[in-house]
Formats: C-alpha cells, structure tokens, sequence
C-alpha cells in the first residue's frame, strides 16, 4: 500500500468515523399468517434465531422463546381487529407441535395453555378487549 493511499484512507475514517459492524438478519420463516376477507396478509409469526417473531404491517413488533405465547398473541390481535375486518389465522403444523409440547410442558392441553396466557394478559390489561372479542366489563 502507498503511504498516500494510507494516509487518505486514515484522514476518511477519521472524517466518517468508525463504522458499526452490522450482523446480517436472517429472514423470519413463516409459520401464521393473519389475512382479511380479500386475501391481504395483515401480519402473522414466524421463527427467526430460535426466536418466534411476531409481525404486523410488515414490521416486528416483538420476540419470544415460547411458541405458545406467540400464538396467543396472534390470536389477541385477531380478537382485537375483528371490528375493523374478520382475519382469518393460519397456523403452520410445526408451529402448533412445538406450542402443543411447550402446553404439555406445564401440564395442560394447548387450548388450556392458551386461555391461562389470555387470562394473564387480561389481568396485566384489564381494559382491553379480551380473546373472545367480548368488550372488557366494568
């Protein structure tokens, strides 16, 4: 290397700065999807890092280890949007084994595990609109 080429390499990373190193994000594989009546895909779920992401409107909104509370979440969603328009939510069959072994885990069926995370919820959040799309009681 030239001592020019060098030092005008070392006046530029002075001028720019360090650079950060950014890690490539791997894609999110999907495993649910929320559609509306016309077949647009609203948001949905999928496993990314052995991490199940869930997305709406094109964006991550949140991450978690456990397969069931990402279903439930979905589900909540679902439950929250049916005013505005009935999504439909596909779940993909390995999604649904590992939720069902993470519910066997703790000693109950899946829709079980399911409605003690949707209690949870309504208990951190009693003034939102429950999985059953009932509007919350006073």
């Amino acid at each position: 290397m030239s001592r020019n080429s060098r030092l005008k390499r070392q006046a530029r990373l002075k001028r720019e700065g360090a650079r950060p190193i950014r890690r490539p994000v791997r894609p999110v594989q999907p495993h649910a999807t929320l559609t509306d009546e016309a077949g647009h895909v609203v948001g949905g779920g999928g496993l990314r890092d052995r991490e199940w992401v869930m997305v709406l409107g094109g964006e991550a909104v949140t991450s978690t280890e456990s397969p069931a509370l990402l279903l439930a979440m979905l589900r909540h969603t679902q439950a929250v949007l049916r005013e505005e328009r009935a999504l439909k939510l596909e779940v993909s069959p390995e999604l649904l084994r590992v939720a069902t072994e993470e519910a066997q885990a703790h000693g109950h069926t899946l829709d079980e595990h399911l409605a003690l995370l949707e209690q949870e919820r309504a208990e951190r959040d009693p003034d939102d609109v429950g999985a059953d799309g009932a509007a919350p009681r006073h």
